[in-house]
């Protein structure tokens, strides 16, 4: 279980630090992965609730497996 919530936690931290700080970089990465992860116009539009949301529950995760 400890294993799951890092590999979910982790780039969780990473998606919601980029959605704050770098969203252009991740429109990009998006557009290069449509397959794997489909950006959505809402997320974009309100991207400072969606980020600072992602951070605190994947550090709440990242720190609840340990």
């Amino acid at each position: 279980m400890r294993e799951f919530g890092l590999i979910l936690g982790l780039p969780a931290i990473a998606m919601g630090v980029m959605l704050l700080f770098a969203p252009k970089a991740l429109v990009r990465v998006g557009e290069q992965t449509n397959k794997l992860y489909n950006i959505d116009g809402m997320v974009y539009r309100n991207r400072t609730i969606f980020g600072a949301f992602l951070i605190f529950a994947s550090l709440f995760m990242t720190y609840t497996t340990f």
